[in-house]
Parts: C-alpha cells; structure tokens; sequence
C-alpha cells in the first residue's frame, strides 16, 4: 500500500494506533512499517503454540484490517525460539521524513470521527489494542503492560496524550519510565523509555487480541484474582481485582515536566539525580491532580493579554475580578472539531475574536489577526507548523483563515 493511499483512505482504527505507536522507516526511507511483535515467555515455554498464536494472530489482524492489505509474518526462521514478527509495510511514494509523516498521521488521527464519540467504544479499543498490545509485554513480576516508547520529536513524545484526552483511557492506569531519568541511566546502562498500562484495567476494559500473552496471564495471574471471563470476537477479557480511581496525576504531569525540561537536553549525573528527587522517583509521588480541564488552566495561568493586538485592557468580568478574555481555537480540522493541545489555544479579546469568526469580516482582516497570533505567539506558530507541514508563514496564515469555523 502506497503512504498517500493510506493518508488519503478510511484506516481501521487498530492499524492506526499500531503506526501511531510505532513507525519505522527502512534505511532507504522508501518503507514505512508498523509492526506487531513478541517474544516466547517462560511460563508458555512451548514453541508449538507460539508458532500456532503467530497464525491465529495473523487471521485476527488481516480479518479486522480486511480494507486494507494484510499484515506480513516477517518472523525469523533461524532461531528455535523465534521472535514473532508480523508487519504492515507501507510504500513511501510521497518520499516524506519521518517528522512529516508523523504530522500527517497526526492530523489524519484528528480527522478520525471515532475519537469524539462518547464512551469507551469498540473502535477506540481497537486503537488502543494498536497502540499497546501489538508491541506490548506481559510484566509478569507487577501487573503492568509495557511498551518501548520511541519519539523523535517533542511533538512524539507528546502523542501518549491522546488515551486520556480522547479514548478515555485514565491517566491513573498509565505510567511514563523515561529513560534519562532511570536508575540504570544514571548507571551508564540505557534502556528504552517505556509506557506502561495498569494490567489489570486493560484485561477488563480492552482485552487481548493475542492468544499467547492471554495464555500467560493465565499462568502467572490466576492465582491473583484474574480469572478468565469471556471471549467476545477474538478478544480475551478477563475478571480483575477492582482498581481503586485515583485523581493523582502523576502520568500527565511527568509526560509534561519531561518534554519541557529534560527530552533533548544533556544532563549530568547529579541533575538527573536531583530531577529524580523532585519527581519523588524514590520515593512516594507528589499528589498531582489533573482536575483542571485544558481551557480552564489555560483561563488561570495564560497572561491576561490578547494574543492578536496585545491589549491587556477589555472589562473586569464581575465574577473572576480580571479582565475579560475569550479563548480561541486558532486551527480547527473543518469537522466540527478543535485541536485541544496547549499551543492551539489562545486568549483573544471581544474584538479580535469576533472578527476571526467565519464569515464575520473581509479575509484580509482575518488573515491579519491570524498573522499577528503567529507572530506573538511562538507556541503557536509551531504547533501550526507542524500540523500543516510547513514552514510558509503565509502558506500557514492561508490554510488557518480556510479552515475558520
């Protein structure tokens, strides 16, 4: 399948969440691929059935993803014990990088309809069964399941934000080991950041697709009050210890804190650390809360100045004492729907955010307030940069003024 077919065609929600995971381009760049894998386990020491799991697998995932071309079994032949590799590759016919590939998967997963509907649906579970399961392991020591998180960009790192934003998965079920501020690290012993899941909330809310790791939960985690519960359209559930809800935020406060003072940086010894020391890593974790919906933190913290004209004078709203200021969406995807990130959300006073209204004045005016947003707002700007690809300014400005709800 060509990369513009697929940026271009309806993809099944479990093959998106699998690219949206974990992509990887060939070393000629002229292959994109995702790819689901695993590795024998002790406890299912039998090569048989792992074999006999690759073929199930294989059915399940070219029977959910049957518009698409099917997954490939690139599994090694050589080894007695291989590692399962099963891939869905893709031909880079639009000869993207991979950060413009990951900008185009982005806007293509915020085009999706399935991600703005209520509830905890089969579709967004499937996403979900892409992104974690298809390179995820069973911790057979703590009831986690773990993937190797890979990010190229703070806009990648950044992309773990969407369970909890849009496939209500709760941020209290996941966990974010980045791998500058492991132990091992600081040791001189690098590992992979990871992404962890609460094993026992994704057993009874999401499933497993995959026969064998099903099959070890059932060797290691019976004898912990999991036991097996259903088989509905391939997919094992399972019955767990009840998981007591929590409003500490500790996932989406480490997720922030990393791309905005560690990723990228080269760090010593001691300031990993003293990070480590202010992240409470050894020890108990500070009571962060995420009760603040995105507008509103950003209604607190955001400077009272219009983002456009740079006026920090409008009226003093009666109820909050402060000067009134409305929140705008600076781009919208043209579907009724906003791009809910920190640097797509500006304070615009009356005037400004009246006349960036669709239809409400001529476009050169629009255009103009919108350049000044991208000017004053350097957040902004790359946010928009990335969202469309480019780095034309007016080709930018043009792309935000079409799309104006």
């Amino acid at each position: 399948m060509k990369v513009s077919a697929f940026l271009e065609e309806r993809t099944q929600p479990l093959l998106l969440g699998a690219f949206y995971g974990r992509y990887v381009f060939s070393k000629d760049g002229k292959k994109i691929y995702t790819e689901v894998s695993y590795k024998s386990s002790k406890f299912v020491p039998d090569t048989a059935k792992l074999l006999q799991s690759r073929d199930l697998l294989l059915e399940k995932l070219n029977a959910v993803c049957a518009r698409q071309p099917f997954f490939k079994d690139c599994t090694s032949k050589e080894t007695e014990s291989p590692k399962i590799v099963l891939r869905f590759i893709l031909e880079n016919d639009l000869n993207l990088s991979q950060n413009s590939f990951y900008n185009k998967l982005y806007v293509k997963l915020m085009s999706e309809d399935f991600i703005y509907d209520e509830g905890l649906t089969e579709s967004k579970k499937q996403f979900i069964r892409g992104f974690a399961e298809s390179r995820g392991s069973i911790d057979t020591n703590r009831p986690l399941l773990a993937l190797d998180y890979f990010y190229n960009s703070v806009n990648e790192v950044k992309r773990a934000r969407v369970l909890y934003d849009y496939l209500n998965v709760p941020f209290s079920v996941l966990n974010f080991n980045s791998r500058e501020l492991q132990s091992e690290y600081i040791a001189g012993k690098k590992r992979n950041t990871q992404l962890r899941f609460n094993l026992f909330w994704y057993l009874s809310n999401i499933g497993l697709l995959n026969d064998y790791k099903a099959e070890i939960v059932r060797k290691v985690y019976t004898d912990k009050n999991v036991k097996y519960l259903r088989t509905e359209n391939g997919v094992h559930y399972f019955s767990c210890p009840e998981i007591t809800p929590s409003r500490k935020d500790t996932f989406d406060f480490r997720l922030r804190y990393y791309y905005n003072n560690v990723f990228g940086k080269e760090l010593s010894a001691f300031e990993i650390g003293e990070l480590r020391k202010e992240l409470k890593f050894d020890g108990e974790p500070r009571d962060f809360k995420r009760n603040l919906g995105l507008i509103e933190m950003i209604r607190l913290y955001a400077p009272d100045e219009c983002a456009a004209c740079g006026t920090t004078k409008t009226y003093t709203h009666k109820n909050t004492g402060r000067q009134y200021f409305e929140h705008h969406h600076v781009i919208s995807l043209g579907k009724n729907y906003e791009l809910d990130d920190e640097n797509n959300i500006v304070k615009l006073c009356p005037t400004c955010h009246r006349t960036v209204k669709k239809g409400s004045a001529p476009e050169n005016e629009q255009k103009e307030v919108i350049a000044k947003i991208l000017k004053n707002r350097a957040n902004v700007y790359a946010f928009a940069s990335q969202i469309f690809d480019t780095d034309d300014f007016d080709g930018i400005t043009d792309k935000i003024w079409r799309a104006l709800k």
